[in-house]
């Protein structure tokens, strides 16, 4: 399928230029998450709406500033090495990879962090769950400081942690605690805390859960923002609910998914061929969304020869691999657009 683009240099000198920028992205997050998964729910909290319809389990959360367009925005990550996935509505700003190793008991760390914008972040991650000396793997799942956790109420848990550690209030303006309890969870904890910075006040929101699936592993959801009036507690719970484990593939099912993604790559090449795009490397643990964005607008600009059209549908998927948005614009077409870590860059019409 060939196409102006190929001669077309000031399409060419956007989608290089989006290549090689350099990416940064460690720090900020733009619509918080507030809602909690009732089937059906509107409410107004300051300046942010949240909805919340009908969707599988209950698990998406809708995040939407007031007087928003009409244009619906989903947003699906997964990690499959990880083994979690998560989906709600909103927009994100910049993705950044996490893989690293660390000297503590949380050992391998693997996962995304989120920036929606200067002032609000989610980092989703997987770690090492591993039990000190001589502390089988039951007792340590089930225990808080070696006390049992059922039956513990957030008053005993609090009172067992400041006990533990005198210094707590020398960290934290503010700190709350408790647990958490899912039928497909050993453990689940939260905390809340404020630090006083010379900024101002910075919150972070901590689920941090052991699944019964996996249990040499913690899942942690640490969602940072800076105004502490701007999300209530209960709601704020409800992050243990968007999470959902991926298990291990079967050996035929990974040989399914290979022999597939061999196909779409392939796909992907003929695309490329066909358009000409550059196969600049890009760093590969951090990315602009608009780019991506920006990437699928002037395809489509290019397939509906530069008639005015407005995006109605958005779905991000951002995965270990890379990010995809596909679009349906008002015109009924849809299109997809997809930048690899590793550089590759994928163009799709239905």
């Amino acid at each position: 399928m060939k196409s102006k683009l190929v001669k077309n240099t000031w399409w060419k000198s956007v989608v290089c230029g989006m290549a090689m920028v350099t990416f940064t992205g460690v720090v900020g997050m733009a619509y918080a998450i507030e809602g909690t998964p009732v089937r059906t729910s509107t409410r107004e909290l300051g300046s942010v709406q949240t909805v919340d319809p009908q969707g599988i389990d209950g698990k998406h959360f809708v995040l939407q500033k007031e007087n928003a367009t009409p244009e619906k925005r989903g947003l699906y990550v997964s990690h499959r090495p990880a083994h979690f996935r998560v989906s709600m509505f909103g927009t994100v700003k910049d993705i950044h990879w996490i893989d690293k190793v660390v000297p503590t008991d949380s050992g391998h760390i693997e996962g995304f962090l989120l920036d929606f914008d200067e002032h609000t972040t989610m980092m989703i991650t997987r770690r090492d769950n591993t039990p000190t000396q001589g502390v089988s793997q039951e007792r340590w799942n089930t225990t808080w400081y070696d006390q049992p956790i059922q039956g513990m109420t957030d008053e005993e848990y609090m009172a067992i942690w400041r006990r533990e550690d005198p210094h707590l209030s020398e960290k934290y303006t503010q700190l709350e605690g408790g647990l958490l309890w899912r039928e497909e969870m050993t453990a689940a904890r939260w905390d809340r805390s404020v630090q006083m910075t010379s900024e101002g006040p910075k919150v972070r929101f901590t689920v941090d859960m052991i699944l019964k699936e996996d249990p040499t592993h913690r899942y942690v959801i640490t969602f940072t923002y800076d105004d502490i009036q701007k999300y209530s507690i209960e709601s704020l719970k409800h992050l243990v609910d968007i999470l959902e484990y991926l298990p291990d593939e079967s050996e035929a099912d990974a040989q399914q998914n290979e022999k597939q993604q061999t196909q779409e790559e392939s796909a992907t090449l003929q695309a490329d061929e066909g358009y000409d795009l550059p196969s600049v490397l890009m760093p590969n643990m951090s990315m602009e969304t608009k780019d991506v964005t920006d990437l699928e607008d002037l395809y489509h600009q290019e397939l509906n020869q530069g008639k005015p059209s407005v995006r109605k549908e958005q779905g991000l998927r951002i995965t270990d691999t890379g990010v995809t948005s596909q679009s349906t614009w008002d015109d009924t077409s849809k299109t997809k657009a997809t930048i690899q870590r590793s550089g590759r860059i994928g163009l799709e019409k239905e």
